[in-house]
């Protein structure tokens, strides 16, 4: 009962905030692993189809928002493009300094018509166009790292199915970097 009070005071005090927290305002089901949370059929993915091509993965506008006051987690969003290979998939992240990062989306409960954060499974990304984490969407939550501010930037890896680990820099800001809104 006290968890539930807990999450249910926290996420009403960020939803007044608005604004910079919209991302980091959720409760969480105490730390249980993505797998716990991710739906079965996500999980048992079918593999990629293997084109013979070795995927290229382009990632751009990535950056994350500076720490909410108080808070040890915060967002950090991306765009990913595939400029060669048939498809990859997203399969989790790591920032330096961060105890663990998610994949998260944004759901709505058929029950409180209500939206709500949640872990999401590998992202496939394809011919169809880029891959999006942008607020609003779905982007990564960084827990238990250390606060940071704007003007810093923050060292990661994305991994991918096939194309393996990719380095990537988060510039610290307030808002998305225009390239982020093309």
């Amino acid at each position: 009962m006290l968890r539930l009070s807990l999450s249910v005071a926290a996420a009403a005090f960020l939803a007044g905030c608005g604004g910079v927290e919209e991302d980091v305002a959720v409760s969480h089901d105490g730390g249980h692993a993505m797998s716990e949370m991710v739906p079965d059929a996500v999980q048992a993915l079918a593999p990629l189809p293997d084109d013979g091509v070795a995927p290229v993965i382009n990632v751009g506008a990535a950056w994350m928002r500076p720490h909410p006051q108080g808070r040890d987690v915060t967002a950090a969003y991306f765009t990913v493009s595939l400029d060669a290979g048939a498809a990859d998939r997203l399969v989790s992240a790591r920032i330096d300094g961060a105890d663990r990062v998610e994949l998260h989306g944004h759901t709505m409960d058929p029950e409180t018509g209500m939206m709500q954060m949640r872990p999401i499974g590998p992202q496939e990304i394809g011919t169809a166009g880029p891959l999006l984490f942008a607020p609003g969407g779905h982007h990564l939550m960084v827990f238990g790292l250390d606060p940071v501010v704007e003007g810093q930037s923050v060292s990661g890896v994305l991994v991918f199915e096939r194309a393996g680990e990719i380095p990537v820099e988060f510039d610290v800001r307030s808002t998305a970097p225009a390239a982020a809104l093309d």
